[in-house]
């Protein structure tokens, strides 16, 4: 007969597994020394994004990246560790998490699965600095842009000096405005 504490555990595993498989990224994490404000305060930021923080169990956890067969992952797994799930835009959560993990030493980023690759520390660091969707799209715009408004003021100034001209030579010539 099976004890409940080991299927409890089982389910367990099972949970950690299917939510790990259904998020498109997520982001392990250490917080040693952080306090239950401090853990509240991520969870609303990483809220706001769609984003869930997960603690977990390290031996419940390591056993589910096994079973996942992501041995290379379940080393991580040491001390108070936490994993964020979901969200669609994982540059969002990534900088949201570096800017988080700079203000609070006892927070720490130990690796990413984002954009179907895994990611070390400086790779979720550099992630982070890309800049936001909306700013990319803003700077595409203007270069595709600027090409056209040069045009523009370009033909525009010709004409100006081509309207000077005309009104200098009939200027010259007598003529009245």
């Amino acid at each position: 007969m099976e004890r409940l504490g080991t299927r409890c555990k089982q389910l367990m595993v099972e949970e950690i597994k299917e939510k790990i498989k259904n998020s498109s990224n997520f982001f392990i994490t250490s917080f040693s020394s952080m306090g239950v404000g401090e853990q509240d305060d991520l969870r609303q930021k990483l809220k706001n994004l769609d984003v869930s923080l997960l603690v977990v169990k390290n031996r419940l956890a390591k056993r589910a990246f096994k079973q996942l067969k992501q041995e290379q992952i379940s080393s991580l797994f040491q001390g108070l560790t936490g994993i964020s799930l979901g969200g669609s835009d994982s540059i969002a959560t990534s900088k949201t998490l570096v800017d988080f993990a700079g203000k609070h030493e006892g927070f720490k980023i130990l690796a990413a699965y984002a954009e179907k690759q895994f990611l070390d520390v400086d790779s979720v660091k550099r992630l982070a600095s890309i800049p936001s969707r909306e700013v990319l799209l803003t700077q595409l715009v203007r270069a595709i842009n600027s090409p056209v408004q040069g045009l523009v003021n370009a033909l525009s100034g010709t004409i100006k000096k081509f309207v000077l001209v005309i009104d200098k030579i009939r200027e010259k010539q007598g003529g009245t405005k």
